[in-house]
């Protein structure tokens, strides 16, 4: 479970003063070479096994999706030759033999675009090319020469003591502005500094910048989920500074490098594309998944000509509301739900009948003013929406709907029986959903039973029709997430749904060592949670004895601050305890401070631990309690030594 950053959801909630339907940005006069935010492929993957061949192939990858807007083939980094030639740049003559412009020439026969990485500091990012520094405007020409059409620049080796008294904005507003320039208006201009200090979202559409980095600190997006949702919520505070001609940019689209789901992915693609964001693809073209990097109409809202960023009107800090003005005076919604449960959003679209299209579906309804849909864990669902008189009635439909606050899965226990809901709602209210049909489809070898009707003849405008089911997994069933898949189907139409359960079997009654039982969920710093190790920071299985100031514990978890590891307890458990410590194979480093929490409260903790100090002890009263969470927390220096043990750590039940 993701935690986010209490100052960043307020500055997120702050932005909620924002008034819907959303002002146009300001209209700022933009070069012919960015008439809307860049689409293309990124060789950042790559690294430095980066290539003439490999571009090509990447080149011959990418043209199929041309005509949706992706023109851009960039090399990030490692192009370049060590050393200047007379005082030019010149291509590694060992992976680009016939040099950029032959390659150049290659791209643009593709019906594509150029793009090419420099630095303004005095060497490249990677692979130890030069520099731009000083040579702004010979680098520029050449480059123009080669038929580069787009300039990723960077912000490393930067020569801060050339500029005394000057801080790193200060620096970065000087330098940035001289390549700009050299390059002139036909050559899109991509300010990669994403060390947040420079703050060019203040700046960067007056420097004359196609797109701009929102980064806090100096790090490109990693692909998993939890990174993708920071930079996101970071890209989102910087809304008011983005507008057409120059737009945020919160780093690459990451489908099809595989650290995410198809579901997270589409999320993504669905911010960033309501967000006005570059769409550049970090995987091969030839992997990107079609479903999601190719659907032209989620694309056609990143790309529409008015070049606003979309802002968010709803937020509770998990479940998220934004709106998009589009140029033909239509709105883009998505509806984004960043918790572990698939959750109902809902939003107000006003008075008078509106058309609604499901951009990743297809499905047109219409709505007298609501909108709502249950939106998967991870996942976020798109629409356009304009006036208009139609029928077709707008129907959400909730498959194990949450209760309120509740953002994790719902447990079933193996070879117990369970109860899961339905709701279908008639959210439009356009006419009356007619002849409603629910059907609930679980695992092979599971059993389920509608235990109340589960057709209905008629369905009205703002009813619900809920059907309650029981469902049983088998004995043997993985103690893993589970899908559910159902439809709802009427007179006219047929809506799908879907959510997920876990299966987790509680402790059993007695005491028990935690590390005899199988975790629900958990999160790590560095390396896994170790079970009767301490947490050797690398592979499974790397740990040694747990040892804290000289006692060895046979019994307990490893862990790496900051760490979560979740348990479900059913309510039947009473107390947890451990003794909390810094492991001793870290010497007197590290410092932390771990707690129990009960559900959606901290009901223990340990104080402040060294590795100077005795262990511990930890006790908890877990009365009651459904999920039982052990955390670790940074003792408020660097967490590289935070090796933190839960000694003979046991739960008793029940």
């Amino acid at each position: 479970m993701r935690l986010a950053p209490a100052a960043l959801a307020a500055a997120l909630l702050a932005m909620l003063s924002v008034p819907s339907p959303l002002p146009a940005a300001a209209e700022v006069p933009s070069p012919a070479a960015a008439q809307a935010p860049p689409m293309g492929w990124s060789s950042r993957s790559l690294g430095c096994s980066v290539s003439a061949t490999s571009v090509r192939q990447a080149a011959d990858a990418l043209a199929p999706l041309a005509p949706l807007g992706y023109r851009y083939v960039i090399l990030d980094d490692c192009w370049l030759a060590p050393q200047r030639s007379g005082g030019a740049l010149v291509a590694d003559p060992a992976r680009f033999p016939g040099g950029v412009k032959a390659l150049a020439g290659y791209v643009h026969g593709k019906g594509l675009k150029l793009g090419l990485s420099l630095s303004a500091g005095t060497k490249a990012c990677a692979g130890g090319g030069p520099g731009s520094y000083k040579s702004e405007a010979a680098d520029a020409a050449l480059v123009k020469g080669w038929g580069a059409d787009y300039v990723k620049y960077d912000w490393c080796s930067i020569p801060a003591a050339d500029f005394p008294g000057k801080n790193v904005q200060q620096i970065a507003q000087t330098l940035y502005p001289r390549m700009r320039q050299a390059l002139g208006d036909g050559v899109v201009f991509a300010m990669n500094n994403e060390d947040g200090s420079t703050v060019p979202w203040l700046w960067g559409k007056d420097a004359g910048a196609t797109t701009w980095r929102t980064n806090l600190y100096n790090k490109p997006i990693a692909d998993n989920y939890p990174s993708m949702v920071s930079i996101w919520e970071y890209n989102q505070l910087r809304a008011e500074y983005a507008g057409a001609g120059s737009w945020a940019d919160p780093d690459l689209i990451q489908a099809g490098l595989g650290g995410m789901t198809a579901t997270e992915y589409r999320a993504q693609f669905s911010l960033w594309a309501i967000g006005a964001a570059p769409l550049i693809l970090q995987a091969d073209p030839a992997k990107a998944p079609a479903a999601i990097v190719a659907n032209p109409a989620v694309i056609a809202v990143g790309q529409d000509r008015l070049g606003a960023h979309g802002r968010l009107v709803r937020s509770d800090g998990w479940y998220h509301v934004l709106v998009k003005p589009l140029a033909n005076g239509n709105r883009a919604v998505v509806l984004f739900n960043e918790s572990d449960r698939a959750a109902t959003i809902s939003t107000d679209l006003g008075a008078g009948r509106h058309l609604v299209e499901d951009l990743w579906t297809g499905a047109v309804t219409g709505t007298k003013g609501a909108l709502a849909a249950q939106v998967p864990a991870h996942g976020a669902a798109m629409y356009r929406v304009l006036d208009d008189q139609t029928r077709v009635p707008l129907v959400t439909f909730e498959v194990d709907p949450s209760p309120l606050g509740d953002d994790r899965p719902t447990v079933l226990e193996p070879g117990k029986t369970g109860e899961i809901s339905t709701r279908v709602t008639n959210t439009g209210a356009t006419r009356p959903v007619r002849d409603l049909t629910v059907r609930l489809t679980v695992p092979q070898g599971w059993q389920v039973t509608a235990r109340t009707p589960a057709t209905t003849g008629q369905l009205n405008g703002g009813e619900t029709f809920t059907v309650t089911w029981a469902v049983t997994p088998p004995a043997t069933a993985a103690r893993t997430d589970h899908p559910l898949n159902a439809t709802a189907t009427f007179e006219g139409g047929q809506v799908p749904g879907a959510a997920v359960v876990k299966v987790a079997a509680a402790p059993g009654s007695g005491t028990t060592y935690l590390s005899d039982l199988t975790w629900t969920a958990v999160q790590n710093h560095f390396g896994p949670v170790e079970k009767d190790t301490s947490n050797g920071e690398a592979a499974a299985g790397d740990g040694k004895p747990l040892t804290i100031a000289g006692v060895r514990y046979a019994k307990g978890l490893g862990a790496h601050a900051p760490a979560e590891i979740e348990y479900y307890t059913a309510g039947r458990c009473t107390t947890l305890q451990f003794l909390a410590g810094i492991d001793d194979e870290v010497g007197q480093a590290g410092s932390a401070r771990l707690e129990v929490w009960a559900d959606g409260g901290r009901v223990a903790r340990s104080g402040l631990v060294t590795g100077a100090g005795a262990a511990v002890r930890v006790t908890a009263s877990i009365q009651g309690a459904r999920h039982v969470r052990l955390v670790a927390g940074n003792g408020g220096d660097n967490a590289y030594s935070d090796h933190v043990d839960f000694a003979d750590a046991t739960i008793t039940c029940t």
